[in-house]
């Protein structure tokens, strides 16, 4: 997962989406649903962990799809 490059502690995540793959995108956003629903399932407690993580990578999706159909 990711890039073996680390990132600058003082790049937003906003940022640091633009410079990984689609497959890396969906690999982060899919460990943190499963961390998610883990936590959830042993602590019984409705908990989110990277709400915002979501939103960027969805948005950053969202946005290569339509760079790619207009081409």
């Amino acid at each position: 997962m990711g890039s073996c490059i680390p990132f600058d502690d003082n790049t937003s995540f906003a940022q640091r989406v633009k410079t990984l793959a689609d497959n890396e995108l969906l690999e982060i956003w899919e460990e943190t649903q499963q961390i998610e629903r883990l936590l959830q399932s042993e602590l019984h407690v409705d908990v989110s962990i990277a709400p915002d993580y979501e939103k960027v990578i969805v948005e950053e999706l969202s946005l290569r799809a339509c760079r790619e159909s207009r081409l």
